[in-house]
Formats: structure tokens, C-alpha cells, sequence
């Protein structure tokens, strides 16, 4: 995959070495230009930033003015470079680590550039920011259109079974690439007019992979989150009347089976507002169907959402997994841990600081073992950031993860 955010970062670390030399070479004009150019980028990217930072000061909510007003002060700027601009900002105001909503209108903005060209626009989404929002808004993008007809809609299978593999461009992560089979399940509401039969079907026939890979969990996912949880105003159009409300949702997720009306009633949180935010509400939330494969999903699921729902902060997510029954402890902690990860690559250090609090509550063991095992599906394979993972964390468990690299 292209990591154009990543290698911008770089770009400046050389920069800013290269501006520590330039008087020794002041005799090259070539490069003393170079240099000037350099630095007039530089400060293009700062100054949009301190407008933004400026602009969002006073806000109520600082995120939200974020997600509005860095998609107003880039618009002329490169996705590589708007992203950029949300790497300052996110340095200045620590709060801003959950950036997927503006991970959506970036690429969005992009794509909206050249709809062919979307899957260029994918692979130039940056790895571990913004809860990788970036290859949502491509996706959505692309194929954001008038609902077409079954057989329309079915014709596209043979091309969305592809979309989410590798390919010459892209070389997904484990994480980036159920990312992108969840974003099917949203395009598939599009394309169906927000008919979640069909949607559900067409994620069956797009996210098993004939070498025994099945990703239709996250499909569903993204399916039934189109419903209760709509973004834009087209969004909100789109499944006017479709959602059950809180005292349908039972009946209406008794309508499907296994996986997908696990995906409907985790999906459905929303409905049930603060409950979910305190160990006896989520309990009671998620035992209300009886078998496993619900009850195993809502739980994963729940406690790797509340972890964004308390905005990323470990002195409200330690207490409440604290508080969560002995069965669920350890699971509470490391999801909530991943999630961390998961959300940007700055918040390493925070994950295995969330796995110290589990080794408080009797559960760190589990908690380092899962993180570890997460890391492989959230980070590419030797890559600078795995490397780093491991070396934060605690001696033993640095070990075993070097050594499973």
C-alpha cells in the first residue's frame, strides 16, 4: 500500500535536517531553492492548521468543528496533505485522535475528483488514522448513486468481490482490509435502496473468500450501522422509516439468523442511549438474546465502541471494565486496548497502558496476550510501527511479541 501520509512525514523529518545544513550549502542554488520550497510547504501546512486550531478554539466540541473545518481549509490541498494538516492538529489537541468522520470527506472529496479513479484513492488512505474513515468515504463515493434495481444491484457482485483483495497498488493490513469489507456492507445499502435482505444476501456472496477467509461479519456490520447510525443527510433519507426503534429492534433482528442478527442488535446500541455506558446496562443489553453467537459479538463489539464513546479515555474505560462481570474482564480490556490502536498508531503507548490497569483488575495476562495478537492484524509485518508496539511493551511480553513477527 502507499503510505503518501507517512512518507510526507518523513519528507519533512529531511527537511528539517536539511535546513540545519543549508548554510554549509549555500553555494548550491539549485538546492538552496529546494530548500525554500520546502519550507514555504512547510509553512502552508502549519498556517492551515493554526487556522483551524484558531477557528475551533472556543468550540463546544472542539472534534466536530475539527471534521468541519479541516475539509474547508484544504481544499486545494492533496489528500497526502490534508491529512497532514490533521496530523499537526491532532498534535496540538490531543482530543482529536477519533478524526472518521473526516477520514470519510477527505477521500470522499477526493474520489469525488474522478470516480474511477477511486481505488487509487484507497490505496493512498494513511494506515492507523482516523479509524481508517479514509477508505469508507471512497467507497461511499464510488458507488453513491440512485438505488438500483435486484438484478443491478446483483450484477455488481462479480466487482465487489475484488474490491477488497490485494492488489498491485495495495498491500492491506488485516485490519484495512475488514475496514474495507465493512464499508461494502454500507456501499450495499446504497445500492439497494437500503433493502437489508438484499444487502445482507450480496454480503454473503461478497465476503466469503473461496480459501476459507470470511469477513461477512463485518459486512453485516457495516449493513445494519447504516441504519441506526446515518452520517449525511442523504444518509438519514436513505433508510427513512427502516429503523425499528428501540422497542421493535428485538422483533426486527428476530427476523435474522447467526451472524447477521448479531450484527442487528449490536448494531442497534444506539437506541438505548447512556445504559450502554455502565457495566449493568451493557450486561443486560447484551444478554437479551440468548445464544452464543450473538451474545459473543455483542460484547466484543460493545466494548471495543464504548471505548470511542468515552472519547478514547482510560479513566472512564478502566473503571467500567473494572465493573463488568469476571467472564468479560479480560475481554473488556484488551478490546478496549485494540481500539486504541486501531484508532491511530499515536496511541500505542495509551493500549498497553490500558493492559497495565488489566494486570491491576487480574487480567493483564489476557489483555497483553490478545493486544499481541491484534497487533498482527493491525500493523504490517515488520514495519516500524509493529516494531515499536513491541518494544513498549513490558520485557516478557516484548519477547513474545518480537517473536512472533
Amino acid at each position: 500500500m502507499m503510505f503518501r501520509v507517512k512518507k510526507h512525514v518523513l519528507f519533512f523529518a529531511l527537511c528539517f535536517i536539511m535546513a540545519a545544513s543549508a548554510a554549509a550549502f549555500a553555494f548550491l542554488p539549485v538546492r538552496e531553492a529546494f530548500v525554500q520550497i520546502v519550507f514555504k510547504q512547510g509553512s502552508v501546512l502549519e498556517a492551515r492548521a493554526r487556522d483551524v486550531l484558531n477557528t475551533c478554539e472556543g468550540a463546544k466540541y472542539r472534534p466536530a468543528c475539527y471534521d468541519q473545518e479541516i475539509p474547508n481549509r484544504t481544499v486545494d490541498l492533496s489528500l497526502a496533505d490534508s491529512f497532514a494538516v490533521t496530523k499537526i492538529v491532532q498534535r496540538q489537541d490531543q482530543n482529536y485522535w477519533y478524526c472518521h468522520v473526516l477520514g470519510h470527506k477527505l477521500s470522499a472529496r477526493e474520489t469525488a475528483k474522478d470516480p474511477s479513479k477511486w481505488e487509487d484513492v484507497v490505496a493512498q488512505c494513511p494506515s492507523g488514522m482516523c479509524s481508517n474513515g479514509c477508505i469508507h468515504g471512497a467507497f461511499q463515493e464510488r458507488y453513491r448513486t440512485e438505488a438500483l434495481a435486484p438484478p443491478e444491484a446483483y450484477a455488481l457482485v462479480p466487482e465487489l468481490r475484488e474490491v477488497c483483495e490485494e492488489r498491485a497498488n495495495w498491500h492491506p493490513t488485516g485490519l484495512e482490509q475488514a475496514t474495507c469489507y465493512h464499508a461494502l456492507g454500507h456501499l450495499a445499502m446504497y445500492i439497494t435502496g437500503a433493502e437489508i435482505h438484499t444487502a445482507v444476501d450480496i454480503c454473503r456472496q461478497v465476503a466469503v473468500k473461496s480459501d476459507g477467509r470470511d469477513f461477512t461479519q463485518v459486512c453485516f456490520d457495516g449493513a445494519f450501522m447504516q441504519i441506526f447510525q446515518p452520517l449525511e443527510p442523504e444518509d438519514i433519507a436513505l433508510v427513512e422509516g427502516k429503523n425499528p426503534g428501540r422497542e421493535g429492534l428485538y422483533n426486527f433482528c428476530k427476523n435474522f439468523n447467526g451472524n447477521a442478527r448479531a450484527a442487528c442488535w449490536g448494531e442497534g446500541w444506539p437506541l438505548f442511549g447512556e445504559e450502554i455506558k455502565t457495566p449493568q446496562g451493557l450486561m443486560k443489553f447484551c444478554s437479551t438474546f440468548s445464544g452464543a453467537v450473538e451474545q459473543n459479538r455483542c460484547f466484543s463489539g460493545m466494548f471495543y465502541v464504548l471505548m470511542a464513546q468515552f472519547n478514547l479515555d482510560e479513566k472512564k474505560i478502566v473503571p467500567f471494565c473494572g465493573g463488568i462481570s469476571d467472564a468479560r474482564r479480560g475481554e473488556c480490556f484488551s478490546q478496549a486496548a485494540s481500539r486504541l490502536i486501531e484508532t491511530d498508531y499515536g496511541l500505542i503507548e495509551k493500549a498497553v497502558g490500558i493492559c497495565n490497569a488489566a494486570e491491576q483488575a487480574g487480567v493483564g495476562e489476557e489483555c497483553y496476550q490478545s493486544l499481541i495478537g491484534f497487533s498482527k492484524f493491525d500493523f504490517k509485518r515488520e514495519s516500524a510501527e509493529a516494531l515499536k508496539f513491541c518494544e513498549k511493551l513490558p520485557d516478557k511480553w516484548a519477547l513474545i511479541c518480537k517473536s512472533v513477527r
